[in-house]
């Protein structure tokens, strides 16, 4: 017979059947037991049976606790596909479902001539094991000799607390998926993060769509500019954008956004919109980088290359956070490429480290200093452009 829970996947059918993972009461099994007549061979096989699928539901549990942990972290998803979440995850435990309605089966009455079931998710209400009156006082252990019969009861009850976490587990999922995508304050994080890394990821692809006026209408896009609220927005398509889209509209935002800006790709990433003029203070300085090399004698250092030294008082000057921000030392070195060499970044952190053995007052007040003498160079360059202007 087909599995009726695969007829009708949905969180609905899981939150009925939950309800009905819950231990058997001796008086209930035993009832049960009595109406199929068994004999102790079918006991035994029954045991067997249950026992394998113990072992196959222990399996999809472990699974399932795992696919729990990462679910729900991610902003795209490529879990569901064409799916809800509850059919997705009931793909995930057949063994167990499957076993379940062999239990059914096990125990449902037979059926009289000419009548027919409904193979539907509520085949349990048919089921003495689960549904329906019984005697507390008709039916004893004592009726029982073979100890099969308290085992099988035993085993049904271990599966039964087994299944039942697992759609437990499902249900807690489910609810958590929900919770995020009607709370803006915990989807935007998700989608902060991922955006990140997608950009991260695609760096260069980003580069040359940019460079490459690829088309980058997007509808997420258009849809956000258009928003009246664009994190409630964004809760909204949690889990609703798969991998490949999302990395498609990151791109196409990226991009976007640093065209409005009038930033690369390099200087949205190190410094982001919010910080755009100092991207903008940073490319005056450096389409001046020689007339600056002139003016002091810490600008050149090894093989005529912008000094190590230098480079980290020049991004410290940035805003930078001492990390090993490759982003923003590109910054630096794509815009004078074919004019002077820049160092690695292994070299600026070579002179950090060495701050270590400096007291943090002289530092602080060096880099003020170092600070005040690039703003001025900027300055009069910004001033000489504005003199020209009029």
């Amino acid at each position: 017979m087909p599995n009726p829970f695969f007829n009708e996947p949905s969180e609905e059918t899981l939150r009925v059947i939950d309800e009905k993972f819950t231990p058997i009461s001796d008086e209930r099994y035993l009832s049960a037991l009595q109406q199929k007549n068994w004999k102790i061979e079918d006991i035994h096989t029954f045991i067997s049976r249950l026992r394998i699928s113990y072992e196959y539901t222990h399996s999809e549990y472990h699974r399932m606790l795992k696919l729990k942990e990462t679910y729900n972290l991610d902003y795209p998803s490529d879990h569901k596909r064409y799916f809800s979440t509850a059919i997705e995850l009931m793909s995930k435990m057949r063994s167990t479902l499957s076993a379940f309605i062999k239990i059914i089966d096990g125990f449902n009455p037979k059926k009289k001539r000419g009548k027919k079931y409904k193979n539907d998710a509520n085949a349990y209400d048919r089921t003495p094991l689960f549904n329906g009156s019984y005697s507390r006082d008709m039916f004893g252990w004592e009726s029982y000799s073979d100890k099969s019969v308290r085992d099988m009861h035993d085993n049904l009850n271990d599966y039964l607390q087994l299944a039942g976490n697992i759609i437990d587990t499902c249900i807690e999922i489910i609810d958590e998926e929900k919770a995020i995508r009607s709370n803006p304050e915990l989807a935007y994080p998700r989608y902060e993060n991922s955006f990140k890394r997608s950009v991260k990821a695609n760096r260069r692809l980003i580069e040359m769509m940019d460079q490459g006026n690829v088309n980058i209408d997007n509808d997420i896009v258009k849809a956000m500019d258009d928003a009246d609220d664009v994190k409630q927005l964004i809760a909204s398509l949690f889990h609703e954008i798969n991998h490949a889209d999302f990395n498609f509209f990151c791109a196409c935002k990226r991009i976007k956004d640093g065209r409005n800006a009038g930033l690369t790709e390099d200087e949205l990433t190190a410094f982001g919109n919010e910080n755009a003029e100092k991207a903008f203070r940073l490319r005056i300085l450096l389409d001046h980088i020689m007339e600056l090399a002139e003016q002091r004698d810490d600008v050149i250092g090894w093989k005529g290359m912008l000094a190590g030294k230098f480079v980290m008082h020049l991004l410290f000057w940035c805003g930078w956070d001492g990390s090993k921000n490759e982003n923003m030392l590109r910054c630096i070195s794509k815009p004078c490429a074919g004019i002077i060499g820049v160092v690695k970044m292994g070299a600026v952190l070579t002179e950090k480290r060495k701050l270590v053995n400096i007291d943090k007052k002289e530092i602080k007040e060096k880099q003020n200093t170092f600070n005040q003498e690039m703003d001025a160079f900027v300055d009069s360059f910004s001033t000489e452009s504005t003199n020209n202007s009029n």
